[in-house]
């Protein structure tokens, strides 16, 4: 397999993952806010809602970028390199999928309990532009500032995964 295919691979890899973790994403928001039904709110053209749930999309993606690094050839020879290479970043884009929706999740989280006197997700489902925001530059700051970390958690995983 040339350079070309595997770099088509992993754009291919990339857009399911991608896409996945979307979905994901707004799903476990979904669950973690029970008494809002962010489907419903989207429906409806809340835009605020579509403010936040867009922003845990970018974050993910943020968080993710760092796992779409292919690790060099190790002791898998030289034909079986490209699919095990693939495999072992499809394993490390999940893990760091699990990592990226439960940070996010608990960011959104803390924040609304350290901000008691506003009930973020009641302002949201009023379309609330204003509170969509700040959860806004909360998702977004929080991934960037912990896309490294789990970079990092993802590449040693990826590691462990060429010892197997």
């Amino acid at each position: 397999m040339g350079p070309l295919v595997m770099s088509v691979a992993q754009v291919i890899l990339a857009v399911i993952m991608g896409v996945i973790a979307a979905y994901l994403g707004i799903v476990l928001f979904n669950r973690a806010t029970r008494h809002v039904d962010e489907w419903a709110e989207i429906r409806r053209g809340n835009t605020a809602m579509g403010m936040v749930l867009g922003s845990i999309i970018i974050g993910i993606a943020l968080i993710l970028r760092p796992a779409l690094v292919i690790a060099p050839p190790g002791d898998t020879g030289a034909q079986l390199y490209p699919v095990y290479a693939l495999l072992v970043q499809a394993a490390g884009l999940l893990v760091g999928l699990v990592l990226a929706l439960a940070a996010i999740v608990l960011a959104v989280a803390l924040f609304s309990r350290m901000t008691g006197q506003i009930d973020e997700l009641a302002e949201l489902q009023q379309g609330n532009l204003a509170v969509a925001a700040i959860l806004v530059g909360v998702v977004l700051s929080v991934s960037v500032l912990m896309a490294s970390a789990i970079g990092q958690i993802v590449q040693w995983f990826m590691s462990l995964m060429r010892f197997v």
